[in-house]
């Protein structure tokens, strides 16, 4: 259980855990949706008014609009913008491609998607491109060196993406060829898959599990499985005025694992808990800091330790050794003892 800490706790501190930070997901059927990321809970937001066909990819510029492909694989797709808050779709511009499968702004608001080269093929080699919204003219950049490239993000200056043959990897913007982040580790894969980064470069992942990865090693942490059934043709992630507290780990068993968190008070005391098997939310008991805060984890939880974040609100507690037998078995969360603001939970999955 959490030790006790002679701490200052903030009044003010967001004990139920509000938050306006959202995963947007879009259905392949032109259905958007809203995803918890703390709990995978999705809540319908609307339709496209497009669904003849299929929507493939979705991107959101520096203004917060949303973008998504749709068309299907033996004619060309178009280029829709998509309403956030409630899904309605209006046409942008037509694309001369029919293999249309990720796209992702970078900074400067440039598009950049991927097209399968010889689509309706399945498995064709896969081809980047920046794609002009004004006009639809697409540049080559060349072949990524990959195949069924699902989902595509900018984080920090780089492109990531996660592909069908070998998981996480990074896309060069002036080659367009892909580097594999851990050749040892493919991932979850499932029919589809979305990935997006919040800004404090946290890497949440979307098939029918709500995960995170660790961007250093691609190992993925199990979040919870989504509350609904769904083929996502893509995800982005929506910041809200505090920064996301999130958790996810790096290794994988019968190895080193660290505990990674970001968004928690800069250079502020953050504990980690752990708990062996399902359960929760189990309050803090009294006598210890954040008292009566409920943790997503059963009656058992321990103190696994506490650090203090960096001045970005980041941090890694770890490595260590982690048997086999933690597979599945083990859930660990974090606690901003500043704030008593949690983390999400995530399972050993790897």
């Amino acid at each position: 259980m959490l030790r006790r800490l002679t701490l200052f706790i903030c009044t003010l501190a967001l004990v139920n855990n509000v938050s306006a930070q959202e995963i947007k997901t879009l259905g392949l059927n032109g259905d958007l949706w809203s995803v918890d990321i703390r709990n995978g809970e999705l809540t319908f937001l609307g339709l496209t008014g497009q669904h003849t066909h299929f929507w493939n990819s979705m991107a959101m510029d520096s203004q917060g609009r949303l973008y998504g492909a749709y068309g299907r694989y033996f004619a060309p797709y178009a280029i829709y913008e998509i309403d956030p808050q409630t899904g309605f779709a209006t046409f942008v511009v037509q694309t001369s491609f029919i293999g249309i499968r990720a796209m992702a702004f970078d900074d400067n608001d440039v598009l950049y998607i991927s097209n399968e080269r010889d689509a309706p093929i399945s498995f064709s080699p896969t081809d980047l491109h920046t794609l002009d919204l004004a006009t639809g003219a697409t540049t080559l950049i060349g072949d990524t060196g990959v195949f069924v490239l699902h989902t595509m993000e900018f984080s920090n200056g780089t492109l990531w993406g996660y592909a069908f043959d070998k998981g996480l990897i990074q896309l060069d913007t002036i080659t367009g060829q892909a580097t594999d982040v851990n050749s040892n580790i493919w991932g979850p894969w499932n029919a589809t898959s979305s990935m997006c980064f919040n800004d404090e470069g946290a890497l949440y992942f979307l098939d029918t599990y709500l995960w995170m990865f660790d961007s250093q090693t691609a190992g993925a942490s199990l979040v919870n499985s989504l509350s609904l059934f769904g083929f996502w043709a893509d995800a982005v992630f929506v910041e809200g005025p505090m920064p996301a507290f999130s958790l996810w780990l790096a290794g994988t068993t019968d190895g080193p694992m660290g505990v990674n968190f970001s968004g928690a008070t800069p250079n502020g005391p953050v504990a980690i808990a752990w708990a062996k098997g399902d359960g929760g939310p189990t309050p803090i008991p009294s006598g210890f800091s954040c008292s009566g805060v409920a943790m997503d984890l059963n009656p058992n939880m321990q103190l696994l330790g506490t650090l203090a974040a960096d001045n970005l609100g980041q941090g890694t507690f770890g490595p260590n050794f982690v048997p086999a037998s933690a597979l599945g078995q083990i859930r660990v969360q974090a606690i901003d003892l500043f704030t008593c603001a949690t983390s999400n939970r995530v399972i050993v999955a790897y």
